[in-house]
């Protein structure tokens, strides 16, 4: 762990709570991250603290919300933990509006943090909520999603009309809502949140350049961190050695290296499916919006996630041992069908689902 600190001052975060910190800006940490921290403590908002040591916290920190709430103060919390971030039932979070960064499926890092907490404080949330908006009006109106990538030469269409699951994290945090971050995606799943069902599918068909970055979830405490980032070093090789996966009603049916001799990223998904053949079931499909997570950056870091692109979700957690997003910034996204005319996702958002692949954390 760096020995540097990183600076929180609350203010930095009322964009991100709707433009102000209600009457308690509440921060949640465990005790080594809290270590590492410097709070200032000269804000217009009182600052409460909350020592999160696992999930035996859970009940003592709703109490604590609880308490905030019967006080009748509007609460925004931020919630940063080495552990796993289960999201609240809704009655325990009236009045709290709640923001939670994780390094549950990978080494805490101080730099690590402070890229995170830069991203959520530059968030410009009203434009999200613009274009979402505009996602969402495309997405009523269009046929079916073409996945071009123009590199390799690959094609797959996904009959979106046909997804049942649809989730947004867009915009402000308004009392009541949580959310790990930062914000920035509207994703698909075949089953609702939470359910796993090897039957289910998506129509997604045909081929798909595989060619960014890797984010492994860690499934549960079940599972180390060292297999966690060993899964992680073993797919991080998308980066350099891109693959072409052949898809059929939403299943992997082959998987071949773009370039050959460059096997490794091709190799290590094989083995992954071999293993557990529930991975060869694309279970979400993400795109990711946040302009602030470009470029990627070169580890197991969860706002890769919503970098602008496509990611294909692989397991879930509590069923498979990880759950795996795999960005691919090497596909292009066309909306077939709008009023007649095909229309470019990403342009249309104002977003370019960019080639830079990596930088440090």
């Amino acid at each position: 762990m760096s020995a540097s600190a990183v600076s929180i001052e609350p203010g930095q975060f009322s964009k991100l709570f709707g433009g102000g910190l209600g009457d308690v800006f509440l921060l949640v940490t465990s005790p080594g991250i809290r270590a590492t921290l410097t709070l200032a403590t000269q804000t217009a908002v009182p600052v409460q603290e909350f020592t999160w040591t696992g999930p035996e916290s859970r009940p003592l920190l709703i109490a604590e919300m609880a308490a905030l709430r019967a006080s009748g103060k509007r609460v925004s919390a931020l919630w940063i933990a080495d552990d796993e971030f289960v999201h609240f039932e809704d009655e325990d979070l009236q009045g709290v509006a709640l923001g939670a960064i994780s390094s549950f499926s990978t080494p805490f890092t101080t730099e690590s943090l402070a890229n995170s907490l830069r991203i959520v404080a530059d968030g410009d949330y009203e434009r999200e909520v613009e274009l979402e908006e505009t996602f969402l009006t495309l997405l009523d109106q269009a046929d079916d999603m073409l996945f071009r990538g123009h590199e390799f030469g690959t094609e797959a269409v996904l009959q979106h009309q046909y997804a049942e699951h649809w989730f947004s994290l867009h915009g402000p945090l308004q009392p009541g809502q949580q959310a790990v971050l930062p914000t920035g995606e509207l994703s698909c799943l075949v089953n609702a949140s939470g359910e796993f069902e090897e039957h289910t599918h998506f129509a997604l068909n045909g081929d798909v350049t595989l060619h960014g970055a890797p984010i492994i979830h860690r499934g549960d405490h079940g599972s180390s961190l060292a297999e966690t980032m060993g899964t992680y070093h073993d797919l991080a090789t998308m980066a350099d050695e891109p693959a072409v996966i052949t898809v059929a009603d939403g299943r992997i049916t082959a998987i071949r290296p773009a370039v050959a001799g460059r096997t490794r990223f091709a190799t290590a998904l094989e083995k992954l499916l071999a293993h557990d053949p529930r991975y060869g079931k694309i279970h979400e499909i993400g795109f990711g919006t946040n302009p602030h997570c470009s470029p990627l950056v070169s580890d197991n870091f969860f706002p890769n996630e919503r970098h602008p692109g496509v990611h294909l979700g692989l397991g879930l957690g509590t069923f498979t041992q990880f759950h795996i997003d795999l960005m691919t910034t090497a596909i292009d996204v066309t909306m077939r069908g709008v009023e007649g005319r095909d229309v470019e996702l990403f342009p249309a958002l104002g977003l370019t689902a960019g080639r830079a692949l990596s930088t440090v954390a």
